[in-house]
Protein backbone atom coordinates (compact mmCIF):
# COMPACT_ATOMS: atom_id res chain seq x y z
CA UNK A 1 0.00 0.00 0.00
CA UNK A 2 1.35 3.54 -0.97
CA UNK A 3 1.53 6.56 1.20
CA UNK A 4 1.75 9.85 -0.39
CA UNK A 5 3.30 13.00 1.01
CA UNK A 6 1.49 16.58 -0.50
CA UNK A 7 2.65 19.39 0.15
CA UNK A 8 1.39 22.91 0.25
CA UNK A 9 0.86 24.08 -3.18
CA UNK A 10 0.31 27.68 -2.00
CA UNK A 11 -3.05 29.92 -3.07
CA UNK A 12 -2.51 29.02 -6.93
CA UNK A 13 -1.70 26.42 -8.83
CA UNK A 14 -1.74 25.82 -12.27
CA UNK A 15 -4.00 28.57 -12.55
CA UNK A 16 -6.41 26.89 -10.25
CA UNK A 17 -7.80 27.93 -6.60
CA UNK A 18 -6.94 26.00 -3.65
CA UNK A 19 -9.93 26.72 -1.30
CA UNK A 20 -7.77 25.33 1.93
CA UNK A 21 -4.33 22.40 1.13
CA UNK A 22 -6.80 19.29 1.35
CA UNK A 23 -3.04 18.01 2.46
CA UNK A 24 -0.40 19.67 4.13
CA UNK A 25 2.93 17.97 5.12
CA UNK A 26 0.59 14.78 6.56
CA UNK A 27 0.32 11.18 4.78
CA UNK A 28 -2.47 10.45 2.39
CA UNK A 29 -3.58 6.67 3.64
CA UNK A 30 -5.57 4.59 0.60
CA UNK A 31 -7.25 2.70 3.15
CA UNK A 32 -9.69 5.21 3.90
CA UNK A 33 -10.68 6.10 0.78
CA UNK A 34 -14.51 5.54 -0.51
CA UNK A 35 -15.13 5.36 -4.53
CA UNK A 36 -19.05 5.02 -4.36
CA UNK A 37 -21.39 5.01 -1.06
CA UNK A 38 -24.97 4.82 -0.97
CA UNK A 39 -27.28 5.62 2.11
CA UNK A 40 -30.82 4.89 3.51
CA UNK A 41 -31.10 8.59 5.29
CA UNK A 42 -29.10 11.65 6.06
CA UNK A 43 -29.26 14.88 8.33
CA UNK A 44 -27.25 18.15 8.51
CA UNK A 45 -25.71 19.16 11.53
CA UNK A 46 -24.10 22.94 11.47
CA UNK A 47 -22.21 22.40 8.03
CA UNK A 48 -21.50 18.62 8.11
CA UNK A 49 -24.00 16.29 6.71
CA UNK A 50 -24.42 13.01 8.01
CA UNK A 51 -25.60 9.84 6.21
CA UNK A 52 -26.79 6.21 7.91
CA UNK A 53 -27.10 2.65 6.72
CA UNK A 54 -24.58 3.02 4.47
CA UNK A 55 -23.14 0.64 1.19
CA UNK A 56 -19.56 1.91 0.05
CA UNK A 57 -16.98 0.65 -2.33
CA UNK A 58 -14.29 0.85 -0.89
CA UNK A 59 -10.96 1.37 -2.44
CA UNK A 60 -10.31 -2.38 -3.75
CA UNK A 61 -13.83 -1.62 -5.30
CA UNK A 62 -15.25 -4.31 -2.63
CA UNK A 63 -18.82 -3.57 -1.58
CA UNK A 64 -19.38 -3.21 2.04
CA UNK A 65 -22.81 -2.70 3.87
CA UNK A 66 -22.77 -0.98 7.27
CA UNK A 67 -26.27 -0.57 8.31
CA UNK A 68 -25.35 0.42 11.64
CA UNK A 69 -23.00 2.98 11.12
CA UNK A 70 -22.92 6.66 10.51
CA UNK A 71 -20.33 8.69 8.34
CA UNK A 72 -20.10 12.21 8.31
CA UNK A 73 -18.47 14.85 5.83
CA UNK A 74 -15.82 17.00 6.07
CA UNK A 75 -16.80 20.50 6.86
CA UNK A 76 -18.59 22.62 4.07
CA UNK A 77 -17.91 19.29 1.93
CA UNK A 78 -21.06 17.97 1.87
CA UNK A 79 -20.02 15.44 -0.75
CA UNK A 80 -16.17 14.03 0.78
CA UNK A 81 -16.29 10.71 2.82
CA UNK A 82 -14.12 8.77 4.00
CA UNK A 83 -13.63 5.69 6.18
CA UNK A 84 -11.68 7.15 8.81
CA UNK A 85 -14.43 9.66 9.34
CA UNK A 86 -17.61 7.02 10.52
CA UNK A 87 -19.75 7.14 14.11
CA UNK A 88 -20.46 3.68 15.62
CA UNK A 89 -22.65 3.97 18.43
CA UNK A 90 -23.83 0.43 19.00
CA UNK A 91 -22.23 -2.04 16.37
CA UNK A 92 -23.80 -5.59 16.30
CA UNK A 93 -26.76 -5.75 18.16
CA UNK A 94 -28.97 -6.25 15.87
CA UNK A 95 -30.84 -3.05 14.40
CA UNK A 96 -30.13 -1.00 11.46
CA UNK A 97 -30.54 2.49 11.46
CA UNK A 98 -33.67 3.75 9.98
CA UNK A 99 -33.80 7.31 10.44
CA UNK A 100 -31.14 10.33 10.79
CA UNK A 101 -32.93 13.78 12.56
CA UNK A 102 -31.27 16.86 13.97
CA UNK A 103 -32.18 19.22 16.08
CA UNK A 104 -29.77 22.26 16.90
CA UNK A 105 -26.37 21.09 17.48
CA UNK A 106 -28.00 17.01 18.12
CA UNK A 107 -27.73 14.55 15.98
CA UNK A 108 -31.29 11.93 16.44
CA UNK A 109 -30.21 8.43 15.49
CA UNK A 110 -33.23 6.50 15.44
CA UNK A 111 -33.05 2.29 15.16
CA UNK A 112 -35.74 -0.38 15.03
CA UNK A 113 -35.99 -0.20 19.26
CA UNK A 114 -33.45 1.89 20.58
CA UNK A 115 -32.77 6.26 19.71
CA UNK A 116 -29.43 7.54 20.54
CA UNK A 117 -29.05 11.66 20.93
CA UNK A 118 -25.41 12.35 19.83
CA UNK A 119 -23.69 15.80 20.79
CA UNK A 120 -22.00 17.37 17.82
CA UNK A 121 -20.65 20.49 19.26
CA UNK A 122 -17.17 19.05 19.50
CA UNK A 123 -14.49 17.98 17.00
CA UNK A 124 -15.12 14.74 18.06
CA UNK A 125 -19.02 13.43 18.41
CA UNK A 126 -20.07 11.91 21.94
CA UNK A 127 -23.01 9.85 22.79
CA UNK A 128 -25.27 12.09 25.13
CA UNK A 129 -28.20 9.67 25.72
CA UNK A 130 -29.69 6.50 24.59
CA UNK A 131 -33.49 5.36 24.83
CA UNK A 132 -34.87 2.04 25.07
CA UNK A 133 -38.08 1.25 23.12
CA UNK A 134 -38.11 4.51 21.05
CA UNK A 135 -36.84 3.61 17.89
CA UNK A 136 -38.72 3.81 14.85
CA UNK A 137 -40.49 1.21 12.41
CA UNK A 138 -39.93 3.31 9.40
CA UNK A 139 -38.49 6.70 7.78
CA UNK A 140 -41.62 8.46 7.55
CA UNK A 141 -42.57 7.54 11.35
CA UNK A 142 -40.15 11.23 12.42
CA UNK A 143 -40.89 14.88 11.49
CA UNK A 144 -38.99 18.24 12.16
CA UNK A 145 -40.43 21.07 13.60
CA UNK A 146 -39.53 24.37 15.03
CA UNK A 147 -40.39 22.74 18.37
CA UNK A 148 -38.29 20.05 18.67
CA UNK A 149 -38.24 16.46 16.82
CA UNK A 150 -41.45 14.33 16.71
CA UNK A 151 -42.08 10.93 16.30
CA UNK A 152 -44.21 7.49 17.15
CA UNK A 153 -44.10 4.06 17.69
CA UNK A 154 -45.96 1.46 18.55
CA UNK A 155 -45.50 2.19 22.00
CA UNK A 156 -46.46 5.89 21.70
CA UNK A 157 -45.49 9.68 20.42
CA UNK A 158 -42.69 11.14 21.60
CA UNK A 159 -40.78 15.04 21.49
CA UNK A 160 -37.30 15.93 21.98
CA UNK A 161 -36.86 19.73 22.49
CA UNK A 162 -33.44 19.97 22.63
CA UNK A 163 -33.24 19.57 26.52
CA UNK A 164 -35.35 16.17 27.12
CA UNK A 165 -37.51 13.36 25.21
CA UNK A 166 -41.04 13.81 26.65
CA UNK A 167 -43.98 11.86 25.97
CA UNK A 168 -46.80 13.54 24.38
CA UNK A 169 -49.33 11.31 25.52
CA UNK A 170 -48.51 11.92 29.15
CA UNK A 171 -49.04 15.67 30.88
CA UNK A 172 -48.24 16.48 34.29
CA UNK A 173 -48.72 12.65 35.26
CA UNK A 174 -51.94 11.65 33.90
CA UNK A 175 -52.12 10.04 30.68
CA UNK A 176 -54.38 12.44 28.34
CA UNK A 177 -54.48 9.43 24.80
CA UNK A 178 -55.21 5.70 26.23
CA UNK A 179 -53.60 3.01 25.21
CA UNK A 180 -56.56 1.20 23.46
CA UNK A 181 -57.13 4.68 21.38
CA UNK A 182 -52.93 4.39 20.41
CA UNK A 183 -53.21 0.49 19.96
CA UNK A 184 -56.09 0.80 17.45
CA UNK A 185 -55.27 3.89 15.49
CA UNK A 186 -51.16 2.87 14.78
CA UNK A 187 -50.40 0.56 11.76
CA UNK A 188 -47.10 -0.66 12.41
CA UNK A 189 -44.74 0.23 9.46
CA UNK A 190 -47.64 2.45 7.93
CA UNK A 191 -48.60 5.20 10.13
CA UNK A 192 -46.88 8.74 8.94
CA UNK A 193 -46.33 12.01 10.69
CA UNK A 194 -46.00 15.59 9.05
CA UNK A 195 -45.99 19.17 9.83
CA UNK A 196 -47.89 22.43 10.14
CA UNK A 197 -46.39 24.88 10.50
CA UNK A 198 -48.71 27.90 10.50
CA UNK A 199 -50.99 26.14 13.31
CA UNK A 200 -48.21 24.94 14.72
CA UNK A 201 -49.56 21.28 14.94
CA UNK A 202 -48.46 17.73 13.87
CA UNK A 203 -50.41 15.23 12.39
CA UNK A 204 -49.95 11.83 12.26
CA UNK A 205 -51.90 9.75 9.39
CA UNK A 206 -52.86 5.88 9.50
CA UNK A 207 -51.94 5.53 6.68
CA UNK A 208 -52.86 1.55 5.27
CA UNK A 209 -54.52 0.58 2.07
CA UNK A 210 -58.00 1.47 0.83
CA UNK A 211 -59.26 -1.82 2.01
CA UNK A 212 -59.36 -0.52 5.53
CA UNK A 213 -61.86 1.20 7.04
CA UNK A 214 -59.59 3.39 9.04
CA UNK A 215 -57.59 4.24 6.44
CA UNK A 216 -58.68 7.57 6.41
CA UNK A 217 -57.88 8.60 10.15
CA UNK A 218 -55.97 11.07 11.41
CA UNK A 219 -54.59 12.39 14.83
CA UNK A 220 -53.71 15.83 15.41
CA UNK A 221 -51.34 17.15 18.42
CA UNK A 222 -51.32 21.00 18.76
CA UNK A 223 -48.11 22.25 20.34
CA UNK A 224 -49.59 25.36 21.59
CA UNK A 225 -52.26 23.88 23.70
CA UNK A 226 -50.60 20.37 24.07
CA UNK A 227 -54.03 18.81 23.26
CA UNK A 228 -55.10 15.86 20.90
CA UNK A 229 -57.86 15.83 18.52
CA UNK A 230 -58.59 12.46 16.33
CA UNK A 231 -60.55 12.67 13.39
CA UNK A 232 -62.33 9.93 11.09
CA UNK A 233 -61.82 9.77 7.61
CA UNK A 234 -60.47 13.09 7.16
CA UNK A 235 -58.01 12.40 4.53
CA UNK A 236 -57.52 10.01 1.34
CA UNK A 237 -58.64 6.75 1.92
CA UNK A 238 -56.26 5.50 -0.72
CA UNK A 239 -52.35 4.56 -0.56
CA UNK A 240 -50.65 7.21 0.43
CA UNK A 241 -47.03 8.68 0.23
CA UNK A 242 -44.99 10.32 3.36
CA UNK A 243 -45.91 13.94 4.23
CA UNK A 244 -43.45 16.65 3.17
CA UNK A 245 -43.62 20.21 3.60
CA UNK A 246 -42.97 22.18 -0.30
CA UNK A 247 -41.07 25.04 -0.95
CA UNK A 248 -44.19 27.57 0.75
CA UNK A 249 -43.91 24.93 4.01
CA UNK A 250 -47.55 23.98 2.94
CA UNK A 251 -47.73 20.02 3.97
CA UNK A 252 -48.49 17.71 0.93
CA UNK A 253 -48.85 13.94 0.27
CA UNK A 254 -49.55 11.49 -2.70
CA UNK A 255 -52.05 9.14 -3.24
CA UNK A 256 -53.00 6.75 -5.80
CA UNK A 257 -55.97 8.22 -7.51
CA UNK A 258 -55.50 5.61 -10.22
CA UNK A 259 -53.67 3.15 -11.29
CA UNK A 260 -50.55 4.31 -12.01
CA UNK A 261 -50.88 7.87 -11.23
CA UNK A 262 -50.13 9.49 -8.23
CA UNK A 263 -52.05 12.70 -7.45
CA UNK A 264 -50.30 15.44 -5.04
CA UNK A 265 -52.63 16.74 -2.26
CA UNK A 266 -52.24 19.87 0.27
CA UNK A 267 -53.22 19.47 3.54
CA UNK A 268 -55.55 22.18 4.97
CA UNK A 269 -56.90 22.73 8.41
CA UNK A 270 -59.69 24.52 6.98
CA UNK A 271 -62.80 22.45 6.74
CA UNK A 272 -64.99 22.84 3.75
CA UNK A 273 -68.14 20.98 4.04
CA UNK A 274 -70.51 20.13 6.99
CA UNK A 275 -69.08 17.26 10.05
CA UNK A 276 -71.95 15.05 10.05
CA UNK A 277 -70.26 13.39 13.36
CA UNK A 278 -68.59 15.58 16.17
CA UNK A 279 -67.61 14.13 19.32
CA UNK A 280 -65.61 16.40 21.62
CA UNK A 281 -64.81 15.93 24.91
CA UNK A 282 -62.90 17.95 27.47
CA UNK A 283 -60.70 15.92 30.43
CA UNK A 284 -62.96 15.93 33.64
CA UNK A 285 -61.28 19.16 35.31
CA UNK A 286 -61.00 18.23 39.47
CA UNK A 287 -59.49 21.48 40.26
CA UNK A 288 -56.23 20.61 41.56
CA UNK A 289 -58.55 18.41 44.40
CA UNK A 290 -61.07 15.69 44.95
CA UNK A 291 -63.22 17.83 47.17
CA UNK A 292 -66.99 18.60 46.19
CA UNK A 293 -67.64 21.45 44.16
CA UNK A 294 -70.87 23.80 43.45
CA UNK A 295 -71.42 24.43 39.74
CA UNK A 296 -72.69 27.42 38.46
CA UNK A 297 -72.10 27.79 34.94
CA UNK A 298 -69.62 26.85 31.79
CA UNK A 299 -69.18 29.86 29.19
CA UNK A 300 -68.29 29.07 25.91
CA UNK A 301 -66.28 31.64 23.70
CA UNK A 302 -67.28 30.57 19.65
CA UNK A 303 -68.02 31.75 16.67
CA UNK A 304 -69.79 29.91 13.54
CA UNK A 305 -73.01 29.04 11.64
CA UNK A 306 -72.55 32.65 9.33
CA UNK A 307 -71.33 30.74 6.02
CA UNK A 308 -70.32 32.90 3.22
CA UNK A 309 -73.15 36.09 4.36
CA UNK A 310 -75.48 33.48 4.82
CA UNK A 311 -76.97 33.01 8.67
CA UNK A 312 -78.09 29.52 9.52
CA UNK A 313 -79.08 30.73 12.78
CA UNK A 314 -77.52 27.44 14.22
CA UNK A 315 -74.07 25.86 14.46
CA UNK A 316 -75.72 22.54 15.13
CA UNK A 317 -74.02 22.13 18.32
CA UNK A 318 -75.28 20.36 21.34
CA UNK A 319 -73.39 20.78 24.46
CA UNK A 320 -73.58 18.60 26.99
CA UNK A 321 -71.97 17.50 30.13
CA UNK A 322 -70.40 14.15 32.71
CA UNK A 323 -69.78 14.75 36.12
CA UNK A 324 -67.44 12.82 38.60
CA UNK A 325 -65.78 10.56 35.73
CA UNK A 326 -69.04 9.02 34.36
CA UNK A 327 -69.18 7.71 30.77
CA UNK A 328 -72.55 9.22 30.57
CA UNK A 329 -73.11 12.74 29.26
CA UNK A 330 -76.49 12.93 29.44
CA UNK A 331 -76.04 16.27 31.56
CA UNK A 332 -78.77 18.95 30.21
CA UNK A 333 -77.17 22.50 30.06
CA UNK A 334 -80.19 25.40 30.27
CA UNK A 335 -80.12 28.67 29.47
CA UNK A 336 -80.78 31.76 32.15
CA UNK A 337 -84.20 31.11 31.87
CA UNK A 338 -84.29 27.65 32.57
CA UNK A 339 -85.05 26.39 29.14
CA UNK A 340 -83.08 23.52 27.63
CA UNK A 341 -80.32 24.11 25.23
CA UNK A 342 -80.42 21.69 22.60
CA UNK A 343 -78.41 23.78 19.74
CA UNK A 344 -75.94 26.85 19.73
CA UNK A 345 -77.24 29.72 17.98
CA UNK A 346 -74.91 31.06 15.36
CA UNK A 347 -72.53 34.14 15.70
CA UNK A 348 -70.14 35.44 12.71
CA UNK A 349 -68.42 36.94 15.20
CA UNK A 350 -66.51 35.39 18.63
CA UNK A 351 -69.51 35.20 21.39
CA UNK A 352 -70.05 33.94 24.88
CA UNK A 353 -72.89 31.58 25.48
CA UNK A 354 -73.60 30.80 29.19
CA UNK A 355 -74.70 27.15 29.73
CA UNK A 356 -76.25 26.45 32.76
CA UNK A 357 -76.31 23.40 34.73
CA UNK A 358 -79.17 21.28 36.31
CA UNK A 359 -79.71 22.22 39.94
CA UNK A 360 -79.70 18.34 40.43
CA UNK A 361 -76.43 17.27 39.75
CA UNK A 362 -74.54 20.49 39.90
CA UNK A 363 -74.35 20.77 43.84
CA UNK A 364 -72.12 18.08 45.06
CA UNK A 365 -69.65 17.02 42.42
CA UNK A 366 -65.84 16.48 42.54
CA UNK A 367 -65.23 17.03 38.23
CA UNK A 368 -67.32 17.78 35.60
CA UNK A 369 -66.25 17.10 31.44
CA UNK A 370 -67.98 19.07 28.69
CA UNK A 371 -68.84 17.49 25.52
CA UNK A 372 -69.84 19.29 22.13
CA UNK A 373 -71.83 16.76 19.60
CA UNK A 374 -74.08 17.22 16.71
CA UNK A 375 -77.07 18.08 17.20
CA UNK A 376 -80.62 16.52 15.97
CA UNK A 377 -81.31 19.03 13.37
CA UNK A 378 -78.37 18.04 11.54
CA UNK A 379 -74.71 18.26 10.74
CA UNK A 380 -72.16 20.41 12.45
CA UNK A 381 -71.73 23.64 10.69
CA UNK A 382 -68.28 23.61 8.86
CA UNK A 383 -66.87 27.20 10.05
CA UNK A 384 -67.59 26.58 13.95
CA UNK A 385 -64.73 27.29 16.31
CA UNK A 386 -64.36 27.33 20.01
CA UNK A 387 -62.21 29.72 21.38
CA UNK A 388 -61.99 28.67 25.33
CA UNK A 389 -64.24 27.03 27.98
CA UNK A 390 -64.44 28.66 31.60
CA UNK A 391 -66.00 26.90 34.31
CA UNK A 392 -67.36 29.21 37.19
CA UNK A 393 -67.68 27.05 40.56
CA UNK A 394 -67.67 27.46 44.17
CA UNK A 395 -65.22 24.90 46.36
CA UNK A 396 -67.85 23.42 49.27
CA UNK A 397 -66.57 23.19 52.68
CA UNK A 398 -66.21 20.19 54.49
CA UNK A 399 -68.82 19.19 57.18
Amino acid sequence: MANYAAMNPGKYHLGQLFRYPPLQNRRLNERYIIQEVKWKTSAMVGRRIYIGNVEIKDKDGKLRTMSDTVLKSRAGKFDTFTTDRLIDVAVGDGEDIVRLASFADRLLQYKQNTMYIINCTKSLEILESKHKFKGVDHHNAVCETDYGIVWCNEHGVYMYNGRSVNELFITEGVRNVSEETWDSFYSKGKTSVGYLPDSKQVIFVRGVDSSDTDSGDILIYDLVSASWVKGDSQINAEDKTNLINDWNNDLIYGYESDVAKTTLQKYSVTPTSSIATMDMKTKFFNFGNQSRKKIYKVEITYKGGVINDIDYETTNVLPQYAVDSSNSYSGVFRDADGNAITNIPSSSDWSVIELYTSPIDNNNVKSISIQLTEASAGAVRQNFEVNDITIVYRQKSVK
